[in-house]
C-alpha cells in the first residue's frame, strides 16, 4: 500500500494535467485557480535545487548520527559482524524517521524522504555483506525483496529500476546453475524475459489501478527496451561469453551464431524507430536514437574504417544537419508529428474541467430571504458621508 494520502495523489494528478491545459491554453488562469481550489495539494515538493540540498543534508546527518553510534558503541564490538547490527537499527531509525515525516510533514520528492529511503535500503544491504553473504542468488533475492517493497510503498523510480535489473539478475544466476546449456540459452532468455516486461509494463501503464505507479512503470519498460537489446548486441555477448564460460576467443575471432547477433545489433535499434514512429511512441522513438549510437560503437570496436577523430567530426555533423533539417521540417505539423512541444488532444475531456468547475466550485449558495438593499454612507463628501466609501 502507498504511504502517501491516495485522494491527494488524485488531486496532485488533476493539478497537473490543469497546468498542463493553461500552457495549451485549453483553460484560462481563472479557471486553474478554481480548478486547485477544488483541489488542494498538501505535499510538501519544493524545487529541485531545494531538493537537492535537502537530500545531501539528510546523507550527511545520517552519516555523521552513524558515526556517532559507532563510536559510542565501539567498546561493545567485538567484531565487524556487530557492526552489521548497528546497521540494521541505523536502518530502522531511518525507516521510522521516513514514515514519521511522510504523516506528519507531508513531504513527498522533497530530497530527505529520498535520502532517508535510499539509507534504509543501504544500510540493510551493507549489513548483508558484514555478515558475509557471496552468493548470488541471496544478493539478488534480497536486492529484489527490498527494492520491489520500496517501489510497492513509496512508488520511487530509482527503487523500480533497481527492482527490475535485480529480477534480471536473478533469471541470469538461475540461467547460469543450468551448465552448459546456458551458453546458448542465456541471450535468448534475457530477451524473452525483456520483451514480456516491456509488455507488462506497457499494459501497466494503461490501469487505473497503477495510476500512481506510471512514472514508475515507465523507467522499467525504458529499461526493459536497453536489456531486450543488450541481451542480443554482438559486443555484449562476446564479451561476456568470453568472461563467463571461458571460450578464450582471440582477436578477430567469432562466436558461434556471430552473423545473427551481428544482424540483431543493427536491426533492433531500427525496428524501434520504425515502431516509435508508426505507433507515436516517444518511449521507442527515443530508445530507438540511442541506440543507434551503440551501433555505431559496436561496429567501430570490430571494424574500424577511418581514425577515431575523423569518425566523431562526421558524425556530429551528420547529427547536428539532420537535426536542423528535421526541425525546419517540422515546423508544420506533417503526418502526426510537430517540433512544438506535445499536446495532449484528449486533455480536456480527461479533466472534464467546465462540469469539474460547476459541480466543485462554483456550487449553489442558499440565498437568504429579505430586503438586502442596504445603502451605507460614503466619503466622497456630501451629505450622509460617514468616512467610507
Amino acid at each position: 500500500m502507498l504511504a502517501y494520502n491516495n485522494d491527494t495523489l488524485n488531486n496532485l494528478d488533476i493539478k497537473e494535467e490543469a497546468e498542463k491545459a493553461l500552457r495549451k491554453d485549453c483553460i484560462d488562469a481563472a479557471t486553474y485557480q478554481a480548478i486547485t481550489t477544488a483541489h488542494p495539494v498538501n505535499f510538501y515538493t519544493p524545487n529541485p535545487v531545494i531538493r537537492a540540498g535537502l537530500f545531501i543534508l539528510t546523507l550527511i546527518v545520517v552519516s555523521l548520527s552513524l558515526g556517532f553510534m559507532t563510536l559510542v558503541s565501539l567498546t561493545a564490538m567485538k567484531d565487524e559482524k556487530n557492526f552489521g547490527g548497528l546497521c540494521i537499527f541505523a536502518a530502522l531509525l531511518c525507516y521510522g524517521a521516513l514514515e514519521l515525516f511522510l504523516r506528519e510533514k507531508k513531504l513527498f520528492r522533497a530530497g530527505v524522504d529520498d535520502a532517508l529511503l535510499w539509507c534504509t535500503v543501504s544500510l540493510l544491504l551493507s549489513s548483508l555483506a558484514i555478515y558475509g553473504t557471496d552468493s548470488t542468488l541471496t544478493w539478488s533475492l534480497a536486492v529484489l525483496a527490498l527494492t520491489l517493497t520500496a517501489t510497492l510503498r513509496f512508488a520511487d523510480m530509482v527503487m523500480a529500476a533497481a527492482a527490475f535489473l535485480a529480477l534480471l539478475a536473478l533469471v541470469f544466476v538461475l540461467a547460469l546453475k543450468t551448465g552448459v546449456v546456458a551458453r546458448t540459452v542465456i541471450p535468448f532468455l534475457i530477451m524473452a524475459f525483456s520483451l514480456l516486461v516491456y509488455y507488462a509494463s506497457r499494459k501497466g501503464i494503461m490501469q487505473p489501478a497503477c495510476k500512481h505507479y506510471r512514472a514508475c512503470l515507465t523507467v522499467v519498460s525504458v529499461l526493459s527496451l536497453l536489456t531486450l537489446y543488450l541481451a542480443g548486441n554482438y559486443f555484449v555477448v562476446r564479451e561476456l561469453s568470453n568472461e563467463l564460460f571461458d571460450l578464450q576467443l582471440q582477436p578477430g575471432q567469432s562466436i558461434p551464431a556471430a552473423s545473427f547477433f551481428w544482424a540483431y545489433t543493427v536491426i533492433v535499434p531500427l525496428v524501434y524507430l520504425y515502431l516509435g514512429i508508426r505507433k507515436k511512441d516517444t518511449i521507442l522513438l527515443r530508445t530507438g536514437m540511442i541506440l543507434l549510437a551503440a551501433i555505431v560503437f559496436t561496429i567501430r570496436i570490430y571494424h574500424s574504417v577511418m581514425p577515431l577523430e575523423t569518425a566523431m567530426v562526421l558524425g556530429g555533423l551528420v547529427l547536428t544537419v539532420g537535426a536542423w533539417a528535421l526541425i525546419r521540417y517540422l515546423k508544420v505539423p506533417r503526418h502526426g508529428f510537430t517540433y512544438e512541444e506535445d499536446a495532449d488532444p484528449s486533455l480536456a475531456d480527461k479533466l472534464k474541467i467546465e462540469s469539474l468547475i460547476i459541480a466543485q466550485t462554483y456550487a449553489p449558495v442558499a440565498q437568504t430571504p429579505g430586503n438586502n438593499m442596504d445603502f451605507g454612507g460614503g466619503s466622497g463628501g456630501g451629505g450622509g458621508a460617514s468616512g467610507d466609501y
